[in-house]
């Protein structure tokens, strides 16, 4: 009753800002003509970035509002939850998020210069079918979404994901992420699931085709984050592990409870390790606002990871540094590669 009663609040209320978004769009256009036209004038060149955000931000809720309306309709023709083919129920609203996802980063590419490059995808097999433990850093506006996609269309994979709650304000991720069995937890909520208790029991609910994405970090990579996280372990008591995460910069130290949850609960399972670059430096709205439009490709890898052999929390938590480790090289060579040749263009 409760996500009923939210949904009947929040759907409205989305689809009149998206009626807002699209209305508004052609005032935002001439405003940026005009500021356009000025900074021609003084030599300068004009880089529209509020007429991009405000494109994206209009094709958003127009994409929010289609998503909604299918799930609408799916759920008029399979109104009683027993009587839907469980098997056709659940490839529809795959098929949804994936055309969702699809189009926001294809009109992503001409609106904000948006670029993903994956990194010889075909050297890291496609598995037996088993399910997978997907394992990513987590850093920069919209990768996420990428990681998802890619999940989706080039490993074909379904992803089973461990979500904050504050999530479900968006509908359509709310809808059809439910529908296909992600999980949503509230932290600090009482009664409700923690973090570690909801991802062992949607590990333990993976079927062959699915892919159980975790994110070790717990939040976006930022540097102030990290110096943070640094800091924490050093008032713990804990100098070696506070050395251990000094020493990778590009990362924030990870956390094994969930992890190690997901292996012990899903012990057949294939794993996969997912690593990107390129948009970390956009940590908030002003850097995203000077990064537009996009100079550096989003680059993204992904390889297959010999299970670990882990018996404890403590066990994990080596192992699990140690692969964060090798992740925060890769990302300091691919840095140094994209300064020699990609630099930044200078923001006007």
């Amino acid at each position: 009753m409760r996500y009923a009663l939210r949904r009947a609040l929040i759907i409205p209320a989305m689809l009149v800002l998206a009626c807002v978004m699209v209305a508004t769009l052609p005032a935002v256009a001439l405003g940026q003509a005009i500021v356009a036209a000025l900074l021609l004038l003084r030599g300068r060149r004009p880089r529209w970035r509020a007429l991009r955000l405000a494109a994206f931000a209009a094709i958003y809720g127009a994409s929010e509002c289609a998503a909604v309306l299918v799930c609408l309709l799916l759920w008029v023709a399979s109104p009683v939850p027993r009587w839907r083919n469980a098997a056709n129920w659940r490839a529809r609203h795959v098929w949804l998020l994936g055309s969702f996802l699809g189009t926001l980063l294809r009109m992503a590419q001409p609106i904000f210069g948006f670029r993903l490059r994956l990194e010889n995808p075909r050297r890291a097999t496609a598995g037996s079918g088993e399910p997978v433990i997907a394992l990513s850093r987590h850093a920069g506006p919209g990768a996420s979404f990428a990681l998802i996609h890619v999940l989706l269309r080039e490993r074909q994979r379904v992803p089973r994901i461990v979500l904050k709650a504050q999530l479900r304000l968006d509908p359509a991720l709310d809808l059809v992420l439910t529908r296909i069995g992600c999980a949503f937890i509230r932290a600090g909520s009482t009664g409700a699931p923690g973090p570690v208790t909801a991802i062992a029991r949607l590990a333990a609910d993976l079927r062959p085709g699915d892919a159980m994405l975790i994110f070790p970090e717990g939040m976006d990579w930022t540097p102030t984050r990290h110096r943070l996280a640094v800091r924490r372990l050093r008032r713990k008591g804990l100098p070696a592990e506070a050395a251990a995460a000094a020493a990778m910069p590009n990362v924030l130290p990870p956390h094994p409870g969930g992890t190690f949850a997901a292996l012990q609960a899903a012990p057949g399972s294939e794993l996969a390790v997912f690593v990107h670059t390129g948009h970390d430096q956009m940590v908030n709205a002003a850097s995203i606002w000077r990064a537009l439009p996009l100079q550096r490709e989003l680059h993204m890898a992904w390889w297959n990871e010999p299970g670990p052999r882990v018996a404890s929390e403590e066990d994990c938590a080596v192992w699990l540094n140690d692969l964060w480790s090798r992740i925060d090289a890769w990302i300091e060579e691919q840095a140094a590669v994209a300064d020699l040749i990609q630099p930044d263009a200078a923001a006007p």
